[in-house]
């Protein structure tokens, strides 16, 4: 007889497996044969404090960029639709490892700027009818968003992406839950080395 513990995390797994899948279904590579990576994809399980489960689904396309930036189309599955998040370019934090939501205990950033709707940078996702038009955006079915940022590797002033820090596109629980690090993904983004 399998421990239920067993049982537990291989079914998680595929749960896991089956979210990665449909994202990867759903997200038209980009690029050409050549391109590495062209995608790039992340996913956690939460629990909301009232007993809640949600497996959040992120993926992004592509994940190597030219030197001067590109757009990236971004998805995701399975979020909270009672939580807003940001959907932005951020520093990876010091201390937090790629994949292990575990050791996600500092708020990405800094971020990209992207206040002004034609910037694209970033995106707040809400149901909650209010922000800047062009920048927020309502979830779709299942806590599903379909969207794109553009990006640069150069955050702020002195702050470049594979010089100085490691970038990536995040996901994190939006202003009315700053604190909460629950809805933290990340998926690193590279840069071709600048021509000399």
């Amino acid at each position: 007889m399998t421990a239920p513990t067993k049982r537990f995390r291989s079914s998680l797994r595929g749960a896991l497996t089956v979210t990665a899948a449909a994202l990867v279904a759903t997200l038209p590579l980009a690029g050409t044969a050549s391109a590495s990576p062209s995608a790039g994809f992340a996913h956690r399980t939460v629990v909301t404090a009232d007993g809640e489960t949600f497996r959040l689904g992120l993926a992004a396309t592509p994940v190597a960029l030219p030197a001067d930036g590109g757009t990236v189309r971004v998805k995701g599955a399975g979020y909270n639709r009672a939580q807003g998040v940001f959907l932005a370019f951020c520093v990876i934090p010091d201390g937090v490892r790629v994949g292990d939501p575990s050791t996600y205990t500092s708020l990405p950033g800094p971020c990209l700027g992207g206040r002004a709707a034609q910037d694209g940078s970033s995106r707040r996702i809400t149901d909650t009818g209010t922000g800047t038009p062009g920048i927020t955006i309502p979830y779709g079915a299942g806590g599903s968003f379909d969207t794109t940022l553009n990006l640069k590797r150069e955050i702020a002033e002195g702050v470049v992406c594979g010089e100085t820090v490691r970038c990536a596109v995040v996901t994190r629980a939006d202003f009315t839950a700053t604190d909460d690090r629950t809805y933290d993904q990340y998926i690193p983004v590279a840069f071709a080395p600048s021509a000399s």
